[in-house]
């Protein structure tokens, strides 16, 4: 009787400990990122030059790539492409499996005022365990003055 009891509350724990999780994890990489967008931002003006965020493969920014690991690094010649001038700054873990990060661009540079060049503004949306669409993710709104603002968005539900 005793082992029955404990059995159905250790359930009714864990059930309900897996969405906790999820927000842990939610609230965690949507930290890191927003953390590399100032830290690109502010690289940018104290370095005078060009720094960029993205998603590399074969060191050339990727769109479709934004859930792999993202570099910061320090974009001396050619945007978006990571040459043998470029300085690394800063590596971002990919995100969970189960999760998708999203962006418009293939990559976001900011020259030596801060800003975002050309159109690179955007929204980043995390939607964690996307397959599912059972919770809200997080998005990270960038403007055009290479601000941010961290919001939820429903569109994880879609």
């Amino acid at each position: 009787m005793v082992l029955s009891i404990i059995a159905i509350i250790c359930h009714l724990a864990i059930f309900n400990y897996q969405p906790l999780l999820v927000e842990n994890r939610l609230d965690n990489h949507i930290a890191k990122i927003n953390r590399a967008v100032g830290l690109s931002r502010l690289n940018a003006v104290s370095y005078g030059s060009n720094v960029t965020l993205c998603a590399l493969k074969n060191n050339k920014c990727i769109a479709s790539h934004w859930h792999q690991q993202l570099t910061v690094f320090k974009d001396s010649n050619k945007v978006g492409v990571f040459d043998d001038d470029d300085v690394a700054l800063l590596y971002i873990d990919a995100v969970h499996q189960q999760d998708k990060l999203t962006y418009p661009r293939a990559f976001i540079t900011f020259r030596n005022d801060g800003t975002p060049m050309g159109f690179h503004n955007g929204t980043f949306v995390y939607c964690p365990e996307h397959e599912k669409a059972s919770h809200e993710g997080l998005a990270i709104s960038i403007s055009y003055t290479g601000r941010t603002k961290i919001k939820n968005t429903s569109r994880c539900l879609e």
